[in-house]
């Protein structure tokens, strides 16, 4: 029941009211390249605030390219599956960024444990968003005991 998209929702709603899910602008238009030298620029990230640490936090990074709609549509669309994302459990922090030389979308993820990650990507929202996608197009990667932050700061593009 918890996990449902309904009640994922409504939690995230509250603790944006409530001041406990805020976006940041700290990395905005921050620019980091992969391993596979793909460029991405970071436009939105939201946490959930208070920040705690916890033992196992892991990382989880996705990359694709949608099958429809440009990115200034799909920057719009994205608010709904957001929020059903951050109100799901374990979840810490999400970045979202956009390859400028080709379209590829990247979401990058930060949950409290292995265990929680692996339950989201039982999700419907995850489910859906692989529907959406090019089939071929996805790739993830995950990273146990490591922070998203620390991820980013180490592949930051230095101009």
């Amino acid at each position: 029941m918890r996990k449902t998209p309904v009640i994922c929702l409504i939690i995230s709603v509250i603790r944006l009211l409530t001041g406990r899910l805020r976006f940041s602008r700290k990395y905005l238009d921050t620019s980091i390249e992969m391993e596979s030298g793909k460029r991405f620029i970071i436009f939105r990230y939201i946490t959930k605030y208070p920040l705690t640490q916890v033992d196992g936090e892991c990382v989880f990074i996705v990359s694709f390219k949608f099958a429809r709609l440009s990115h200034k549509a799909n920057k719009l669309t994205s608010i709904i599956p957001m929020l059903m994302i951050t109100g799901f459990p374990g979840f810490v922090a999400k970045m979202y960024a956009v390859s400028p030389d080709d379209g590829y979308w990247q979401g990058m993820y930060q949950w409290k444990s292995i265990e929680y990650l692996e339950d989201y990507k039982k999700s419907f929202v995850f489910k859906m968003m692989n529907k959406r996608a090019i089939k071929y197009s996805i790739t993830k990667m995950e990273m146990i005991n490591i922070k998203l932050t620390n991820f980013i700061d180490n592949h930051k593009v230095v101009n």
